[in-house]
C-alpha cells in the first residue's frame, strides 16, 4: 500500500514547527517531510519523529536554493556530503536536489548535472541515501528554472545510472508543464524516488484541481514503487480538516 507523507512547512502553522510532527501522526500520515534544514534542530526533528513513530521521508539538501547541483564540482560534492551526514543523523533516507536556472540561450546544464551527479553517486551508495532531483514548473512558480521537464529529468537519471539517484516527480508541477501524468509515471516508475502533489491550478486541496488523483494513485499501486506520495500544498480552510479530507480523497 502506498505511504503518504506530509510536507509540514506550508501547513499546520498554528503549531510550533516541531509540534507539527505529532500533529501529522495524529492525522494519520505515514511520514513527514520539510524543506531546508537551515535554522532547524535536525536532531530534535529526528528524536520527535522516532518518539511519535512517524518516518522522515525526505528533506532538501543543505541550502538547496543557493547550493544548486549545477555549481562547480567541489562545491556540489561538499554540500551533498554534509547533507548526507545531517540526513543520517535524523533518520532520513532521501534528499532533494535542485538544478540551476537557465543562464543563456544555449544552456548546457544537462551535461553539468549528469557529471556532478556521477561524482556524488559513490558516497550516496556507500551511505545508502537517495538523492532525488526535482523538476519544477517554469511557468507559474519558478520562472527561469532549468529542469522543468520530467522527460529531461528521466534522461539525466538514466545517464547517471546510479540506483541512488532518481527523479522527484511532482504531479502539480508536471501537470502545469506537460500533462500525460499517468503515462509518464508508469513508463518511468523505476526512475522515480518520491512524489509531490497538490491541486492544479492553485496548489491547494487535491480534489479542487483538474487531476484525478485517486486514478493516479491506483496506477502507481500497480507498479513496484515502494516509496512515499508526498502532500505538498497550501490549505484553503482549517488545516486539520483539509488534510483529513485530502487523505480520505486520495485513499478513495
Amino acid at each position: 500500500m502506498l505511504k503518504f507523507s506530509l510536507c509540514i512547512e506550508p501547513v499546520l502553522e498554528k503549531y510550533d514547527f516541531y509540534d507539527r510532527i505529532k500533529a501529522a501522526k495524529d492525522l494519520g500520515l505515514d511520514a513527514i517531510e520539510f524543506w531546508d534544514t537551515k535554522d532547524k534542530d535536525t536532531g530534535r526533528i529526528g528524536s520527535l519523529a522516532a518518539a511519535n513513530n512517524i518516518d522522515i521521508a525526505i528533506c532538501c539538501l543543505k541550502d538547496a536554493w543557493t547550493k544548486r547541483l549545477d555549481l562547480p564540482e567541489k562545491e556540489v560534492i561538499k554540500n551533498v556530503a554534509e547533507s548526507i551526514s545531517i540526513a543520517k543523523d535524523m533518520g532520513c533516507g532521501s534528499l532533494i536536489g535542485l538544478s540551476g536556472d537557465v543562464l543563456s540561450k544555449n544552456d548546457s546544464q544537462k551535461n553539468i548535472l549528469i557529471e556532478n551527479l556521477k561524482r556524488v553517486s559513490d558516497i550516496l551508495m556507500k551511505e545508502n541515501i537517495t538523492l532525488d532531483i526535482e523538476a519544477l514548473n517554469s511557468i507559474v512558480d519558478h520562472k527561469g528554472y532549468y529542469l522543468d521537464s520530467s522527460y529531461t529529468g528521466f534522461e539525466i537519471v538514466r545517464a547517471v545510472g546510479c540506483p541512488n539517484i532518481k527523479l522527484l516527480y511532482d504531479v502539480y508541477h508536471m501537470q502545469i508543464m506537460e500533462g500525460n501524468i499517468v503515462g509518464s509515471i508508469t513508463r518511468n516508475i523505476e526512475y522515480i524516488g518520491h512524489f509531490h502533489s497538490a491541486g492544479v491550478p492553485g496548489r491547494n486541496e487535491h480534489f479542487n484541481g483538474e487531476n484525478n488523483y485517486p486514478r493516479i494513485i491506483e496506477e502507481i499501486g500497480k507498479t513496484n514503487y515502494s516509496g512515499y506520495f508526498g502532500l505538498e500544498y497550501w490549505t484553503t480552510y482549517d488545516d486539520e480538516k483539509s488534510i483529513s479530507d485530502v487523505l480520505r480523497y486520495l485513499k478513495s
